[in-house]
């Protein structure tokens, strides 16, 4: 700044300068709570089967949301391999929160999105009313398998919202939880991952 400008500015009045700026242009994360319905309503016209939801508390403030667009539905549906991957993940900002992910793969072997939710936190109550949604929108699926880092309340959520589905641990926070268990062992981990691809309960053993 001193050089270009001429002006002296430190490193926290430029934060600010750049945080008040950025506000300006896209808005406070207030004001994007507060467009919500509406972002979810042209969702649903543009997109008609979009299955949306959007639950608030007895104050009327913000406590869950889900979408899965009906390209998506219509994708999975006709095209994709009945495995859905379900995680959350911590969001940053001064809201916080959990969002809630569930993708598939299909036959290129890349990353397809099916649905998406957010929450307050990682609760049975939370992931059961994303689970309920994502239900809605993938009804009843012949051999429909869930895989999930098996955490608590997703595997109450799964067991009470899929009951006829199995639900498998992703590998990789299986290895994940091995190794911070045993430390880096080489040896284990080739023994893990050549296990973890065995079809057979005989090669297994």
């Amino acid at each position: 700044m001193q050089r270009e400008f001429g002006i002296s500015c430190n490193y926290h009045k430029g934060y600010r300068a750049r945080h008040i700026t950025l506000e300006e242009v896209q808005g406070t994360p207030v004001e994007s709570y507060s467009i919500l319905p509406s972002y979810l309503y042209m969702l649903e016209q543009v997109n008609p089967g979009t299955i949306i939801d959007l639950h608030t508390d007895s104050s009327n403030r913000f406590m869950y949301m889900f979408f899965c667009l009906r390209a998506c539905i219509d994708g999975f549906l006709s095209s994709i391999i009945p495995v859905i991957a379900i995680d959350g993940t911590f969001l940053k900002g001064p809201h916080r929160g959990v969002l809630f992910v569930a993708v598939c793969m299909h036959g290129n072997d890349q990353i397809f999105p099916l649905a998406f939710g957010v929450g307050d936190s990682e609760t049975n109550e939370a992931w059961e009313w994303f689970l309920t949604r994502l239900h809605k929108a993938v009804v009843e699926v012949d051999d429909l398998v869930i895989v999930s880092d098996k955490k608590g309340s997703i595997t109450a959520g799964v067991e009470k919202v899929f009951p006829n589905s199995f639900h498998g641990a992703c590998v990789v926070h299986l290895e994940r939880n091995m190794v911070g268990h045993y430390g880096r062992n080489k040896t284990l981990k080739q023994y893990f991952r050549r296990a973890t691809r065995v079809y057979q309960e005989s090669q297994f053993l």
